[in-house]
C-alpha cells in the first residue's frame, strides 16, 4: 500500500489550494511539483511521491475543485494554469520541475509558457492535446449523480460502473473490476470531493484551451519528457499529437508498451526509472 503524503496546508487565495510539502530535498536539487489529473487528488502521486522525497523536496497539490481544495466558478484550462503559477511562486519560490498527468499535464505546460522562469523542466505524463473537446455527457452523468447524492452507496455503484480512460493490467473496462492501486474503494475517495460543476464545465467543452495549448507549445524553452501510452490502449498522444509535441525545442517522447492512459498508477516503478535519467540531466545541465 502506497505510503501517506504528508500533512496537508493549505495555500489561502481564491480558491484555496492544499497542498503536501515532504520538504527537505538534496541541496542544489529543484523541488519537484506534481500535477493530478482530472477526477483526482494529490493521493494518486502516494506510488510516486515517497521516492521522489528520498531526494527532491516533492510537493502536490489538490486541484481547484477536487480534493480539499476549495470549489470555484471557473474551471478552464486557463484557470488551472494559473493555479500551477500560484503554487510555484508561493510555495516552490524557486525555478522547479514539474510532473503533470493529463489535465495537470496541460497545466504544466500551459504554466511553462507563461513563466520560463519558473520551470527547469516538464515531465508531461499523456497530456491530452484533445482536451478542448466536450466529454460525453452520457458517460459522466450516472458519476456526476452520484457524487451528487447524500448517499453513499449511490457514488459507490456509479463507480463500481464507470468506464476506466484506459484498460487495466488485465484488460479490465471499469473501476469495479479493478484491484490495486485503483480499486474502485480508493477511486471513491477521489470522486466524493470532485465538484459536480467540474464535470458540467468538462461536459460543455473548454474552446479557449485549443488556442492556449498551441501557444504553450510555442513558448516553452525548458526541456520536456513525454511518457505516452499506445493510443490502441487509451493512450491520448496518438501520431498527431506526437507531431505536434515534437515543436518543443527540447523533447523527447517515451512510449509505454502495453499501457494506455493510466502509466504512474499501474507502473510506478517504469514510471520512476524513466523520469530519473531526464532528472539527472537537468542536474548536469
Amino acid at each position: 500500500m502506497p505510503k501517506r503524503l504528508p500533512r496537508a496546508r493549505t495555500l489561502k487565495g481564491e480558491p484555496k489550494l492544499a497542498h503536501y510539502d515532504s520538504g527537505g530535498g538534496v541541496p542544489g536539487e529543484p523541488p519537484i511539483l506534481l500535477l493530478h489529473q482530472s477526477l483526482a487528488r494529490s493521493e494518486d502521486w502516494e506510488n510516486i511521491f515517497p521516492r521522489l522525497a528520498t531526494r527532491y523536496r516533492a510537493i502536490a497539490y489538490d486541484a481547484r475543485g477536487h480534493g480539499k481544495s476549495g470549489r470555484a466558478a471557473d474551471y478552464s484550462l486557463r484557470a488551472f494554469a494559473d493555479d500551477t503559477l500560484r503554487v510555484l511562486r508561493e510555495i516552490a519560490k524557486e525555478p522547479a520541475v514539474l510532473i503533470g498527468h493529463s489535465l495537470g499535464a496541460l497545466a504544466a505546460l500551459v504554466s511553462a509558457g507563461d513563466a520560463p522562469d519558473l520551470v527547469r523542466g516538464l515531465v508531461l505524463e499523456d497530456p491530452p492535446l484533445g482536451y478542448p473537446k466536450a466529454w460525453d455527457p452520457a458517460q459522466y452523468a450516472a458519476l456526476r449523480s452520484g457524487i451528487a447524492s447524500t448517499e453513499p452507496g449511490v457514488l459507490a455503484k456509479a463507480v463500481s460502473k464507470q468506464p476506466l480512460p484506459s484498460p487495466g493490467p488485465r484488460g479490465e473496462r471499469t473501476y469495479g473490476e479493478l484491484r490495486g492501486f485503483y480499486a474502485a474503494e480508493r477511486v471513491v475517495t477521489y470522486f466524493r470531493d470532485v465538484d459536480p460543476a467540474f464535470i458540467d464545465a468538462r461536459t460543455a467543452g473548454d474552446a479557449l484551451a485549443a488556442a492556449l495549448i498551441t501557444e504553450a507549445i510555442g513558448k516553452v524553452r525548458a526541456p520536456v519528457l513525454v511518457l505516452a501510452g499506445e493510443p490502441r490502449l487509451g493512450g491520448t498522444v496518438d501520431d498527431p499529437a506526437e507531431w505536434r509535441l515534437k515543436k518543443l525545442p527540447n523533447v523527447t517522447v517515451k512510449r509505454f508498451p502495453g499501457s494506455g492512459h493510466l502509466l504512474h498508477g499501474f507502473r510506478p516503478e517504469q514510471f520512476i526509472e524513466n523520469i530519473e535519467p531526464f532528472l539527472r540531466k537537468l542536474r548536469e545541465s
